[in-house]
């Protein structure tokens, strides 16, 4: 039987696609998944609940988009034992109805060291997704969450070292996928893929759910790239840096 699997990345790293990607391999999303105006996450919405939940439990009001907070981890982290974990494990249950299932939000790099003591560990399977540091960075100004280049790519950095040591410190093999790579290289990619979930996954259909050049980098066009920019410019004095 293939094992469950986690997807650990931020919010901005083409996750959507990898886990469209995988889906096909017959791994289950959940009952309702979150969509938004031109495509879907395959984002589970209960895990997004509870996520949420977490968060208002540690009282953590901060943007997991935006900020990367040791403590914030640490905070929801230490819930365990100390509150109501009765929907949690219903969750699991159904989850588990569904084997093989795949979790993807970005919400998980905070909350995954709760998790782990509701899970089966030795069930699952992980991947952390990354992407390009300029890329990221550009998505995030066409959101408006204004930053700079430099603070982008720390804030990138710190979930992807948090995510490692989390799977180091609980001895977990994992998988890294880089966003270029699966487009640029899908063959290769779709292969280590395989290889990690025992599946039987094709370029074929990655291009079911992918519907733009493959073999090709998905840098953003000249145009976004641009348009990032004079965002940037006309809210320079809201910007977030690490000196801030």
């Amino acid at each position: 039987m293939q094992k469950n699997l986690i997807i650990l990345t931020s919010g901005l790293s083409g996750s959507s696609v990898l886990t469209g990607l995988i889906a096909q391999a017959g791994y289950w999303t959940g009952n309702a998944t979150f969509k938004k105006q031109d495509y879907d996450t395959y984002e589970n919405r209960d895990l997004i609940e509870l996520n949420l939940r977490l968060f208002r439990l540690a009282d953590y009001k901060g943007n997991y988009l935006l900020e990367f907070s040791p403590r914030a981890v640490e905070s929801v982290a230490a819930l365990h034992g100390r509150i109501d974990d009765s929907d949690f494990r219903a969750f699991l249950a159904e989850c588990e109805r569904h084997q093989p299932w795949i979790w993807k939000d970005p919400r998980l790099w905070l909350t995954i060291r709760y998790w782990q003591n509701l899970l089966d560990l030795s069930s699952c399977n992980f991947i952390l997704l990354t992407r390009g540091p300029m890329q990221s960075w550009v998505s995030s100004i066409l959101r408006r969450q204004i930053t700079t280049y430099r603070y982008s790519r720390a804030y990138e950095r710190s979930i992807q070292e948090s995510a490692v040591a989390f799977l180091e410190e609980a001895r977990l093999p994992y998988l890294h996928v880089t966003y270029e790579g699966l487009i640029m290289h899908p063959a290769e990619t779709i292969e280590r893929l395989n290889r990690h979930l025992d599946a039987g996954l094709t370029v074929d259909d990655l291009r079911a759910i992918y519907h733009k050049p493959l073999y090709k980098n998905p840098r953003s066009s000249l145009l976004k790239h641009v348009k990032a920019i004079m965002i940037y410019v006309k809210n320079y004095s809201e910007r977030l840096d690490i000196a801030h």
